[in-house]
């Protein structure tokens, strides 16, 4: 059950990441938030391919995922300190949130890793 569970949101991460991905073609600089976005996704998606399922390749995702999101993390931060009104309509705002929730969700890699299965 913890397996289909931890499958359900890894899928569910990936899909909604690249929803953000897509979203992101019509603002002011795709060519920055497309792949930021897309990260996530692949990071996520490591857990489908054989190739990582050796322990010390999951130990290097999920290390890698700790230091994407302390960027994404600093990135944001910085970001919202440009205009640090929390008004909705702002697009520094909407970034900032965008890079807060993908360094959450980087932070939430490891624990959505399945058990060494090589």
């Amino acid at each position: 059950m913890k397996k289909r569970l931890s499958g359900f949101f890894r899928f569910l991460t990936v899909i909604t990441w690249i929803v953000f991905a897509g979203l992101s073609y019509i603002k002011s600089e795709p060519e920055v938030w497309i792949p930021t976005y897309l990260t996530v996704s692949l990071l996520y998606s490591t857990e489908w391919y054989s190739f990582f399922h050796d322990q010390g390749r999951r130990i290097l995702i999920a290390g890698l995922g700790k230091s994407v999101g302390i960027g994404y993390f600093v990135w944001g931060f910085y970001n919202f300190l440009d205009n640090p009104k929390p008004d909705l309509y702002s697009e520094t705002f909407k970034n900032s949130i965008g890079l807060a929730l993908s360094a959450i969700w980087l932070f939430l890699l490891p624990v959505f890793q399945g058990k060494n299965r090589a």
